[in-house]
Parts: structure tokens; sequence; C-alpha cells
């Protein structure tokens, strides 16, 4: 089981426990955790730090003066990396922080950084509002989180350009792109849609641009993707564990709750529907984060599960071994599935400045009253997991935790589809990247607009693999598609700088 053991090697000391565990679908959160930290890893040179931490007060209603005149504002966090710029002639790069904490790390590793050195760019990293160190003493309470939407946080990159230009005596000579990955992908292409005059163009890796209440497409892609030989899957891998979960929902029907708890190791029993509901969310999250980030850390791959789920012939036990791989990876003696625990736990607005990882509270707010984003496993689609994870079971997180009616959120989701374009937003120099077996390219562009918004699809590749840094085993694939992307983003500079040289 040679991607169990390689996760072992991966800084697990580092990962959030009890507010994960008592989220639905935590095991998907450890995974992405342990991705993010792979991405940016050491760079182990010895050589001084090139970056510095600045922070910027923003208003925490850009659309309200009055708010703002009050002094209402909280601190938001920039890296900066000078390693490579040249103050003559260097563009800016700008790397969009999503849901979660900013590492310092992201403004000088990744593709961003490898094209920054050989354009001469400055690189600024932003963190979102709300997360992180970027949040005000209040800003987990439900009033304060009111002003956590996509369009503050644009408005907050609009603050972050004048910051730095004025910081660094940027003129138009120093033209910006605006980089991102998943749902700071989409911000990435909405910033360039919105304020088009602030960057020249915009690199939205995997980004989900067009909202979804029910997002049933997510389990359909995880399905071709557990079938897809190109990346080690198989029809049968598929089969096993869409089995597997036939057996646990018919096992939940007829009561006997005891086998699965004892086969799955839950902490307590899973008697009551919604605490049923976070068990299978949990099973089933092992499986979604492998494959929205398969190859991502060397044997964490589809392959992997596939050849725990063809041990026997019997796909509930060949589960239950993968659970409990798993379960050792991350130190678990047994699995927290109590629902309650979770509401208790998202409900806590005590800000720490210092926590690392995603901001659960926070993005299930956003997830509430802009996104959607649910990922259903109803009757006539593909999904292999649980039938229990349906729309308004998930959606009563947003009444449980925020009062917030499951009836309002298509009309949240509708109104972000209408601002930003949905899947066909109209702007220009875009690229939207995206890989076949990510889940996520389902809600992206994955066929030109136009001239100048680019899709690139890249066959075999998951979520964000094209931001990462260059790796010699990196599939050829990929590597056409990061020459592909970096062509077109100097040619948006060479076009950028012979415009403003026409103009004098």
């Amino acid at each position: 089981m040679k991607w169990i053991s390689v996760l072992l090697t991966v800084l697990i000391v580092a990962l959030c426990s009890d507010l994960c565990e008592a989220i639905i679908g935590t095991h998907f959160w450890k995974i992405k955790k342990l991705v993010d930290e792979r991405r940016t890893g050491l760079l182990g040179s010895g050589k001084p730090d090139p970056v510095s931490e600045l922070f910027i007060t923003q208003p925490l209603d850009h659309f309200d003066r009055l708010s703002q005149e009050n002094g209402k504002t909280f601190e938001q966090r920039l890296f900066v990396n000078e390693q490579f710029y040249e103050a003559q002639k260097g563009p800016v790069f700008l790397f969009i922080q999503g849901e979660g904490t900013l590492d310092s790390k992201i403004a000088k590793e990744g593709f961003h950084a490898e094209l920054a050195k050989s354009v001469s760019a400055l690189i600024v990293a932003a963190e979102h509002r709300f997360y992180g160190a970027s949040i005000n003493d209040d800003g987990l309470k439900l009033d304060s989180l009111r002003h956590l939407s996509s369009q503050q946080a644009l408005a907050d990159l609009a603050e972050v350009h004048s910051f730095i230009s004025l910081k660094y005596n940027l003129t138009r000579d120093h033209p910006w792109v605006c980089f991102g990955g998943s749902y700071s992908g989409a911000l990435s292409a909405w910033f360039r849609i919105k304020y088009p005059h602030l960057v020249i163009g915009a690199l939205a890796s995997s980004a989900p641009v067009q909202a979804l209440t029910n997002f049933e497409g997510y389990n359909d892609v995880v399905a071709a993707s557990l079938e897809s030989s190109i990346v080690g899957g198989n029809e049968e891998c598929m089969t096993q564990i869409q089995q597997a979960f036939i057996q646990i929902d018919d096992l939940l029907k007829l009561g006997n709750h005891t086998l699965l708890e004892g086969y799955f190791k839950s902490c307590d029993p899973v008697t009551d529907p919604l605490d049923r509901l976070t068990f299978v969310s949990n099973l089933a999250s092992i499986v979604q984060g492998v494959v929205q980030y398969n190859n991502e850390l060397p044997g964490l791959n589809i392959d992997g599960i596939c050849g725990i789920m063809e041990v026997s012939s019997d796909p509930l036990r060949n589960f239950a071994a993968l659970n409990q791989e798993f379960m050792k990876t991350m130190n678990l003696s047994c699995v927290n599935n109590s629902y309650a625990e979770s509401v208790r736990m998202v409900s806590n607005t005590t800000v720490d400045r210092k926590a690392e990882g995603p901001g659960m509270r926070q993005w299930i707010w956003q997830t509430c009253t802009q996104f959607g984003y649910y990922q259903t496993c109803d009757d006539k689609t593909n999904c292999p997991f649980s039938r229990l994870m349906d729309l308004p079971s998930q959606t009563k997180l947003c009444s449980d935790f925020f009062s917030i009616s499951p009836e309002e959120i298509p009309k949240f989701v509708s109104f972000t589809n209408e601002y930003y374009g949905g899947d066909q937003p109209r702007g220009s120099k875009i690229i939207f990247s995206n890989g076949s077996i990510d889940p996520w390219h389902k809600l992206g562009v994955l066929t030109d607009l136009s001239d100048t918004e680019h899709a690139v699809f890249i066959e075999g590749t998951a979520h964000c693999n094209d931001l990462g840094s260059t790796k010699p085993k990196d599939p050829p694939a990929l590597t056409v598609a990061r020459k592909k992307i970096s062509t077109i983003i100097t040619g948006w500079l060479k076009e950028a700088r012979q415009i403003r040289v026409n103009s004098q």
C-alpha cells in the first residue's frame, strides 16, 4: 500500500484535528492539507528568504463608505517576493489565495514563480479576507460574516493593487497578471472581468466559475476517473467502491449500524440520520480527495485506491481496509461521525490568526450565500457513493450554522452566475485551465470563448496541477499545457509593452 506509506512522511502533525474531524467529509480536508503542504514545500536552498510579509488596512465593507468612515476595518496579509524583480521593466504577478491560510512559500514556488523568474516579475500573494491572519476580532460572528463575499474580496485586490503600486512606484510600464486555482482561480478570472484596467490578463486554474446548488457532476467525474486507465483506474475498481456503498446503505436501512461502527471504527453510534450522513460522507471523502488530488503526493493516487479495493471479492471488507489504512495515516483510533459535534465546532467564533489550513466556518458560509457546490449522490447519476448524500441533507448545514433557509440558496447561486457570467464569462485575456481527472472541471470553461479567452484542457491531470512547480516526472500533457500557458502570458506582456511604446 505504497500511497499510505508515503503519506506518513508528510507533515501530518500540522493537520487540523478536532475541527476537521467534526466536519462532513473531513478526510477530504485532511488530504487537501497534505497537498497544500506538499505544494508549498521548503526550497532548501539555504539562502535568505526573499519573501517579506506586509499588512494593508482594508475597509470591512468597500461598498458602504459610512462603515469605512466609522473605522470598521481589518488587516489583510500580503507576501511579496522581489527576488526576480527588475524595477525598470518588470511586471507584477498577483497570486490570489482562496479559502485558507496563505503560506509565504506561495510567493516563491510554483508555476507562477518559475514564470516570474523568466520575465523579471515582482510576485505579490494576497490572503483572502476572513481567512488566516486577514480577519478582525469578531470576523467569525454571524453579523461580520455578511462582509465575506467574492465581491468584497475582489475589491480588496483593487486596494492591494493601489498599495503595491504606491509602495514600489509602479506605472503603466509595470503590467499586472493575476493567478489563482480552484475558488481563487474563479477570483482570478473575475478580477480580470470586473477590474480590466488593473490587470492585463489572468490564469484561472481549475476554476469553478459556474455556481451550482446541486453539483451532481462532481461525483460523476469521480466515477469516470476511477475507471480511467490513463491514471491506473478500471471499471472493476469503480464497481467495487459502488458496491461497498450499496452494502453500507442497505445495512443502515436495516438498522445494522453496529456492524458498520465496528468495521469502520466510528467513535460513537451512527443511529441518528445526520450522524449517518456524516459517516458516509467521511468515507466518500477519502476517495474524493484522492481523485481530486491524484498524484499530487507520490503514490497518493487512483491506482493505489484501486489496488486496495481489489484485494478480495468482498467490497465492504476492502473499503474497511482502505478506511483503516487512512486512519493509521492520520493517527486516528476512531472517526468522529457526530453531526452535533460538527455544528458545535463550526459554530465556534473565536478568531485565531495563527491557525493554519482551511477556514471551515467561513467556506461553508460562502457556499451557503454564493456558490452552492453541494456534491450530491442522487439517483440516476453515476455517483459511486451513498444515496444519503442528497441535497436536503447537505443544505441543512446552512440552516443549522447560519439560519439560512435552503430555499434561499438557489437565489444566491443565481445572483452569482448573473453577476459574473456563469460558465460563459465575457472578458478578454483569460486562460481557463482544467484537468480531465479533476471533478471541478464540470463547472469550468472547457472550450475557447473567444480569441482571447483560452481553454486549456489537460488529459490525465487533477486539480490545479498546472500551478505546481515543474518536476522531472510530469506527464507530457502537463508539460505541453504549461508551455502553452507561458507562451500566452508572455505574449500578453509583450503586447502591453508594445502598446506602451506606441503611445509615447
